[in-house]
C-alpha cells in the first residue's frame, strides 16, 4: 500500500468513526428491543416482497421508472393500516 492509499484509507476510517460516534444515540438496540421495536431488516425485506414484489413482478409485466414509482406509492398506501387508502381517495 503506497502513501496515497494509506491517506485515503485513513480518511475513510476517520469518516466511519465520526459517523458511528455521531449516531450512537440511534444504536441503543437493547432499549429498542425492550420497547418491542423491530431492529432487524427482516420486516422491511418482507414488505418489499409482499407490498412491491407481488404487484410489480407478475408474469409479463413491464414497468417504466415513472410508472413503477407511482404504483409503488399506491401499493404502499393500499397495504397500509388505519384505512389510509380510503382517506387518500376521499381527499383526492
Amino acid at each position: 500500500m503506497d502513501l496515497a492509499d494509506r491517506a485515503g484509507a485513513a480518511s475513510v476510517r476517520a469518516e466511519v468513526v465520526t459517523y458511528f460516534t455521531n449516531q450512537t444515540h440511534r444504536m441503543d438496540y437493547p432499549h429498542y428491543l425492550a420497547q418491542g421495536w423491530q431492529i432487524g431488516s427482516g420486516p422491511v425485506e418482507s414488505a418489499c416482497k409482499t407490498v412491491i414484489g407481488e404487484r410489480m413482478k407478475g408474469g409479463g409485466m413491464r414497468w417504466g421508472e415513472d410508472g413503477a414509482d407511482a404504483m409503488s406509492h399506491l401499493r404502499a398506501l393500499f397495504c397500509s393500516s388505519d384505512n389510509q387508502w380510503a382517506a387518500f381517495w376521499s381527499k383526492n
